[in-house]
């Protein structure tokens, strides 16, 4: 028998030292590092936070960087700085001044970007064309601008930085130059990072304050700080050290950034820091001194609490022990507790022997209603439990069935034992414990599997590739062709009875797949999409093909609209809401055209409810082009023959006005806002010829004219009618009027 009270002495002793040894050692070591530590983390994290605000400061820097570089760089602005631009260039002007609003992005703190020609002295702000030069701007030294390098702003209307980038960027003499101005208040923000008691800075290489938290600080010099001797000295691009600024001691935290030399300097009074990290101090010492007296009382207390449940369970086991035959040697309460453990285990080996031979049978039972759905959750989870299933992140429910036995040396009447003998082969070839059960279940065979993968597509992986071995095998040792239905993943097994409703349910495809299949459900109806695809850019495009009546570009471009939209894999609601998206944008270019009502009804619910009806893609695109693009084509006809003036007429007047220049049918098209294929055919339709034969022929017609009225010599009027050379003009003249354009002159005059 143990002497009485042995276990709760040794347990008492035992937790006090645990507990208060290594408290009175962590209270002495934080009583003298906590000034030192707390000072260096401090220091640390102001290094941290200091780059932080460097990172958000020069990501805006870097964007707008890219962005006036992508804007300079492209041809468009290279050939158009190089060249004088006129009042009639206003397109060209337009489209520069776009592109600077592009690079004026508000967002980035960037207040203004101009556009400047240095060679033909124009130069487009604030979304306006000038002539001349900014005077603002007569004095700006280009070579800075070579390396897209941010300068500060001389400007004393404006407190920032500025951009300057040639154009082009590597010519010897820039053509024109690209500025972009940013305002420092902006800028100061990001450094600030909502810190009232730190000073932060920007400094150039000549220690000037670029930006500063206190506006009224920028453009001075730092040199007459106490600190800036050592911030030059100093050998490392970032650190800290401590500096004395009118009798207090202050951190100076600093940052050289490698992007444009410039300085990120935070000034941290110290006074602070230093009474938090002396509290701190006396505040570990005292915390310590308490915890000491409370693990001394919590050890006493968790002895007894301990103790008394171990020597109640001592004397239960005391009580209903039986008498041994020799004398045992007991050290305390533990000791006799575990020799009475081990003969009670001992009983529990014998008593699970005889339960195993009956386990198998219960297991397979448990299985069958598992799968059958026919147990409830709590008892499920209380079985699952009792045999001892491995417990996986997901599950899923593997069914194969044989695909035909005609042409096999099988019989119908064999189909169970093939099932039991694949059963055996899916046994070996999954291992436990990733094969939960297999078990055949009326003419399928069924296995559970597990797996922890986290990735969905290797979850998938995995298990197509157990099921293409249990399928190879079945083919080679039992020349059997057989298809696997695969569930979806699944994390609770209470949901294996659906699981295997969706791996039956996934065989069924093999009528679309064929024999030897590995289906799985996710594949053949995947979940529902979480989002929606709507190519916006398409619609533009196809709303544009309208209005310039190219029925073909728009049926293209329908086309393509619903194979990109069904490309992308997604929820069949999903589908229909692109559609309808399109529709209502249709119906909006509608009512910009002027519709009244001529094609459609007020509400749009029969087009609506048409175009949810349909079923197919073909559909959806012979309905669209049926009931939307040709009736608008048509509409949009009728609105500019309605005008008053016919196109034939309108590319009549444009040849008399511009026959002496390089018109093209192409320029008419663009002129009145038609398509050339549009114009080509109405024009033929209305006219009852070619543009060209009709250009060619009013021509004629002045050369004719011109030789009967006027003095022009003929090479002059070749010039004038386009006419790459006189002989040319005379050769086409001669086959017009079987006369030379000189003979036709002598003519006319003689007839005169």
């Amino acid at each position: 028998m143990p002497s009485r009270y042995s276990f709760l002495i040794k347990l008492l002793v035992s937790t006090t030292l645990i507990s208060t040894v290594p408290l009175l050692f962590l209270g002495v070591y934080a009583f003298f590092q906590s000034t030192s530590t707390v000072q260096t983390k401090v220091n640390e994290a102001n290094v941290f936070i200091l780059q932080q605000s460097q990172s958000r400061v020069e990501q805006i820097l870097k964007v707008v960087d890219q962005v006036s570089g992508r804007y300079a760089e492209t041809p468009f602005v290279v050939n158009s700085v190089a060249k004088k631009m006129e009042i009639e260039d206003f397109q060209d002007i337009d489209l520069l001044a776009k592109g600077l609003l592009g690079v004026q992005t508000y967002e980035l703190g960037v207040k203004t970007a101009e556009l400047h020609s240095i060679q033909n002295k124009w130069y487009i702000k604030d979304g306006g064309f000038y002539f001349g030069t900014d005077k603002t701007k007569a004095a700006v030294n280009l070579n800075s601008a070579y390396n897209s390098r941010w300068l500060p702003d001389s400007d004393q209307a404006f407190t920032g930085i500025k951009l300057m980038k040639a154009i082009p960027s590597l010519a010897a003499e820039p053509k024109g130059y690209l500025f972009v101005r940013m305002s420092s208040a902006e800028l100061a923000k990001l450094l600030t990072g909502g810190f009232s008691t730190r000073e932060t800075m920007i400094v150039d290489d000549k220690m000037n304050i670029i930006i500063h938290s206190n506006p009224e600080r920028i453009g001075q010099n730092i040199l007459s700080e106490p600190w800036s001797e050592e911030l030059q000295k100093a050998e490392k691009t970032q650190g800290y050290f401590n500096s004395t600024v009118s009798g207090k001691p202050y951190s100076v935290i600093y940052n050289q950034s490698r992007y444009n030399n410039w300085t990120y300097v935070s000034v941290i009074p110290l006074e602070e820091a230093k009474k938090e990290s002396a509290s701190i101090g006396w505040a570990t010492l005292t915390a310590c001194v308490l915890l000491l007296l409370f693990a001394a009382l919590l050890s006493y207390w968790a002895s007894k609490r301990i103790y008394f449940p171990v020597r109640n369970l001592m004397e239960f086991t005391m009580s209903h022990s039986k008498p041994s035959g020799g004398r045992v040697v007991v050290k305390d309460e533990l000791h006799w507790i575990g020799n009475q453990f081990a003969s009670l285990h001992q009983s529990k080996e014998q008593l699970e022997g005889q339960m195993k031979i009956q386990s198998g049978q219960l297991v397979d039972y448990f299985m069958l209603k598992l799968f059958q759905g026919e147990l409830y959750r709590s008892e499920m989870e209380e079985k699952a439990e009792r045999f001892q299933l491995p417990v996986w992140q997901s599950y899923a429910v593997l069914v194969l069935q044989i695909d035909t036995l005609a042409q096999t040396r099988y019989s119908l009447s064999e189909q169970d034992l093939l099932l039991f003998a694949i059963n055996n082969i899916a046994s070996e070839l999954i291992p436990i414990p990733q094969r939960i059960q297999a078990m055949p279940i009326g003419n399928y065979q069924v296995t559970l599997v597990g797996s922890d993968a986290d990735n969905h597509m290797e979850l998938l992986s995995e298990w197509s590739a157990l099921a293409m071995s249990v399928q190879n095998a079945a083919e080679e040792f039992l020349g059997l062709k057989v298809s696997i239905g695969i569930s979806r993943p699944y994390t609770h097994l209470f949901a294996t009875s659906q699981a295997f409703l969706e791996a039956k349910e996934a065989l069924q495809y093999r009528i679309r797949l064929g024999e030897k299949a590995i289906l799985h459900l996710d594949d053949l109806k995947p979940k529902q999409a979480s989002r929606q695809y709507y190519p916006h850019h398409l619609v533009s495009e196809l709303t544009q093909a309208i209005v310039f009546l190219d029925k073909d570009k728009a049926e293209e471009l329908l086309h393509q609209f619903i194979q990109d939209v069904l490309r992308v894999e997604s929820d069949p609601n999903l589908y229909r809401m692109s559609f309808a998206m399109l529709l209502t944008d249709l119906i909006r270019v509608l009512y910009e055209m002027g519709d009244t009502g001529e094609l459609f009804s007020q509400d749009h619910r029969n087009e609506y409810e048409q175009m949810f009806g349909l079923k197919t893609p073909q559909e959806i695109e012979a309905w669209f082009k049926s009931q939307m693009i040709s009736p608008m084509i048509e509409l949009t006809r009728k609105r500019h023959e309605s005008s008053g003036k016919s196109i034939s007429r309108s590319v009549m007047d444009l040849i008399h006005e511009h026959y002496d220049s390089d018109l093209t049918l192409e320029q008419c098209a663009l002129r009145l806002n038609y398509s050339t294929h549009y114009i080509r055919r109405m024009f033929r339709k209305e006219s009852g010829m070619n543009f060209s034969d009709y250009l060619a022929g009013y021509r004629h017609d002045m050369a004719k004219s011109w030789l009967s009225g006027t003095e022009m010599k003929i090479t002059e009027i070749a010039e004038r009618l386009q006419y790459t050379n006189a002989q040319n003009f005379i050769r086409q003249f001669r086959k017009l009027e079987a006369m030379t354009p000189g003979q036709y002159r002598e003519q006319k005059r003689a007839e005169q």
